[in-house]
């Protein structure tokens, strides 16, 4: 009987954990997208993950390429962790500094939509995460 139990609750903490990496691939790839539609600049694609209404805007954040030292970067050009289970970090050069950045990514689960989005994307600078 002891074996059974132990068995059943291996199982329980098997599937528990395949759903917790299920959702950071969601995420992560939420992330990804993202990421692609900045570097494109593709506004469109933009808002197929971000959350209608969040600030900035998906404009305002094509407007800040300049501004974070990524107009001329490509998607290559950056390498994505994951910071917390609900921000990853996109980790680059600053094409205008030099300086070691990262655009944050917060990712959120949307019931409505089915699925994660973005509702938040910002630069962090500074950090342990961006000097990797």
């Amino acid at each position: 009987m002891k074996k059974l139990l132990f068995i059943f609750m291996c199982i329980v903490l098997l599937s528990a954990c395949s759903r917790e990496d299920e959702g950071k691939d969601r995420r992560l790839v939420a992330s990804e997208h993202m990421l692609e539609a900045i570097t494109e600049g593709n506004k469109r694609k933009m808002d197929n993950v971000y959350v209608e209404g969040a600030v900035p805007s998906p404009s305002d954040i094509l407007k800040s390429k300049k501004e974070w030292g990524i107009e001329t970067l490509s998607y290559e050009d950056f390498q994505l962790e994951e910071a917390s289970i609900h921000v990853f970090h996109a980790n680059y050069k600053d094409a205008n500094t030099g300086e070691k950045k990262a655009l944050a990514f917060r990712v959120k689960e949307d019931p409505e939509k089915g699925g994660v989005r973005i509702d938040f994307v910002g630069v962090v600078e500074g950090t342990d995460a961006s000097s990797k």
